[in-house]
C-alpha cells in the first residue's frame, strides 16, 4: 500500500510540476531592444529608417546621452506581484531601495544610443569605448532622462525568478545646451512593456524596456527633431535678399603692431561650440558684431565667445554664407573693442600676423608672423579668391584675423594645408579677403564715427 501511495505521490508532483511550468506561455530570454515605429498623435506613423522614414543622419546637429536619474523617493512602491495558484506565488509590493541595478548608467546609455542611431540622428560618445578619441566629434547637445514614476503589474513565477506582465514608466527628459549652458527642451514622457512569456531575469529589465519605449517615442517627436535639426534658415540667403549691416569705419591703425598688442588681442575672440569644439573670431564693432567661420558655428544658433578677459558671453548667429565660408555673431550688450578694416590688398611679400587659438583652447589669442606668399583667384572646387600666407596656423585658428604690421584686418583664417598624420604645419595657409567676407556678410561700410557725428550735428542744426 505504501509502495503505491508514493508512487501516486511522485506522479501528482510530477503532473503539477509539467503544469506550473506551462503556466504562463514559454520560457525565454528578454526580446532585443532596438527603435520601432511610433505613431504619433496625429495618426503619423514615424519609422526609424528605411521607406517612410523623416530623418537623415546628415541634416542633424550631434546629441550625447548625459545621465540617467530618478526622483522616486526610498522605499516608494514600483510594483506588484500577483497570487495565482499553482503560477505566480504570493502576491507583493516591489519597493525602491535604490538598487544600483534598476539605474545601471551604461544600460540606459546603450538603450539610447542604439535607438536614436536606429532613428538617424547623430549620436556621440560611444559608450562601449575605452577611450575618448582625440578628435571625436562633440555633442551639440545633451539629453538627461529622469525617471519620475515606476509602475508594475506582475506575476513572479513559483520558486524561479521569471516574471511576466506589465510595466508602466514616466520619464521627464530634458534636452541641454552646453553653450548657452541651460535646459532647452523638456518633456514627460510615458513607456510601457508588457508581455504573457516568462522571462528570465528580474524587475530591471522590465523598467529597462519601458524605458526604451520612452526613447523610442522621444526620437520621433517632431519638436526635437526641429530641435536638433541644422537649421537651414540660417543658410545663406540669395545676395539680394541678405540682411544688410551698417558698418563704421574705424580709424586706420598706424602703430606698430607690436605696441597694440593687447588692444588687437582684446578684439579677437575664442568659440565655444557644443561641448568641446572650439574655433577664433574677432569683433568689428562696439556693438558687439564679429565675424568668424561658418564651419566654426558649424548650423548652430547660439554660440558660447570668450573674452580675452576670461568673460564668457552667449553669441546669436546673425547670418552664414556657408560657400564662403564666413559668419556674422552679435554677442549681448555692447562696448566692445573692434579691429579696423584695411579697404586696399596686401601686398606679395608684405609682413602679415594672425591671431587666434591654435589647437587648443588653452592657447587661445596666440599671435604668429609670416608674409603673404601669394593671391590665389577662383581656386577649386568653389572657385574663390584666396589670399595665401605662410604665417602658421592650425585647427582652432579658424576664424581669426589676418593683419597688416600695424593691426589692420586684411583676411579671415580659413585653411591650412597639413603636411603628414600629424597635420604639421607647412607654411601653406589661405585666408579670405576681408571685404570679400564682409560684403558676403551684408555688411555697408560708412563713414567713420568722426564724419558721423558732423552730418549728425549737421542734421541737428
Amino acid at each position: 500500500m505504501r509502495q503505491y501511495l508514493a508512487v501516486w505521490v511522485m506522479a501528482a508532483m510530477a503532473a503539477m510540476a509539467t503544469m506550473v511550468a506551462s503556466c504562463g506561455g514559454p520560457l525565454g530570454a528578454p526580446p532585443e531592444i532596438s527603435a520601432r515605429p511610433v505613431t504619433r498623435p496625429d495618426g503619423t506613423v514615424v519609422q526609424p529608417s528605411g521607406p517612410g522614414s523623416l530623418f537623415a543622419e546628415s541634416d542633424m546637429r550631434p546629441i550625447g546621452f548625459s545621465r540617467v536619474q530618478t526622483t522616486i523617493p526610498r522605499g516608494a512602491v514600483i510594483g506588484e506581484t500577483h497570487y495565482r495558484p499553482l503560477t505566480c506565488e504570493v502576491g507583493t509590493s516591489l519597493h525602491y531601495d535604490n538598487d544600483r541595478r534598476l539605474l545601471n548608467p551604461t544600460a540606459y546609455s546603450d538603450i539610447f544610443h542604439t535607438i536614436f542611431k536606429e532613428y538617424g540622428y547623430r549620436v556621440v560618445g560611444e559608450p562601449n569605448a575605452l577611450f575618448e578619441e582625440r578628435n571625436a566629434a562633440k555633442p551639440d547637445f545633451l539629453a538627461g532622462a529622469s525617471i519620475t514614476k515606476v509602475s508594475g503589474d506582475l506575476c513572479q513565477y513559483v520558486q524561479t525568478t521569471n516574471l511576466s506582465g506589465t510595466v508602466r514608466i514616466t520619464v521627464n527628459w530634458q534636452i541641454y545646451d552646453p553653450v548657452r549652458r541651460q535646459v532647452v527642451w523638456r518633456r514627460d514622457i510615458d513607456g510601457e512593456f508588457a508581455t504573457n512569456q516568462r522571462l528570465i531575469g528580474d524587475y530591471t529589465i522590465f523598467v529597462q524596456h519601458a524605458f526604451a519605449d520612452t526613447v523610442n517615442r522621444l526620437a520621433a517627436d517632431p519638436e526635437l527633431r526641429q530641435l536638433l535639426s541644422r537649421r537651414p534658415e540660417l543658410a545663406a540667403a540669395p545676395a539680394a535678399v541678405v540682411a544688410r549691416h551698417p558698418l563704421l569705419r574705424l580709424p586706420l591703425s598706424q602703430l606698430p603692431i607690436d605696441r597694440q598688442g593687447d588692444a588687437i588681442r582684446a578684439a579677437t575672440v575664442l568659440i565655444e561650440v557644443g561641448a568641446g569644439g572650439h574655433g577664433s573670431g574677432f569683433l568689428v564693432s562696439e556693438s558687439g558684431l564679429l565675424v568668424t567661420n561658418a564651419h566654426v558655428v558649424g548650423g548652430q544658433h547660439f554660440v558660447r565667445v570668450r573674452l580675452l578677459s576670461g568673460r564668457a558671453v552667449v553669441g546669436e548667429v546673425l547670418q552664414v554664407d556657408e560657400q564662403r565660408d564666413v559668419a556674422l555673431v552679435k554677442l549681448e550688450g555692447g562696448g566692445y573693442p573692434a579691429l579696423p578694416v584695411r579697404e586696399t590688398p596686401v601686398r606679395v611679400a608684405e609682413e602679415v600676423y594672425a591671431v587666434g587659438a591654435p589647437r587648443m583652447k588653452e592657447l587661445g589669442w596666440t599671435v604668429t608672423r609670416g608674409v603673404v606668399s601669394s593671391y590665389r583667384q577662383a581656386m577649386p572646387p568653389e572657385q574663390l579668391d584666396y589670399i595665401q600666407a605662410d604665417v602658421s596656423v592650425h585647427g582652432g585658428n579658424s576664424g581669426g584675423p589676418l593683419l597688416d604690421r600695424t593691426g589692420n584686418v586684411v583676411g579671415i583664417c580659413a585653411a591650412g594645408i597639413g603636411m603628414g598624420e600629424t597635420k604639421t604645419n607647412a607654411g601653406l595657409n589661405l585666408f579670405i579677403p576681408i571685404l570679400d567676407g564682409l560684403g558676403r556678410l551684408g555688411f555697408d561700410l560708412g563713414p567713420g564715427p568722426a564724419a558721423a557725428t558732423a552730418q549728425s550735428a549737421g542734421r541737428q542744426r
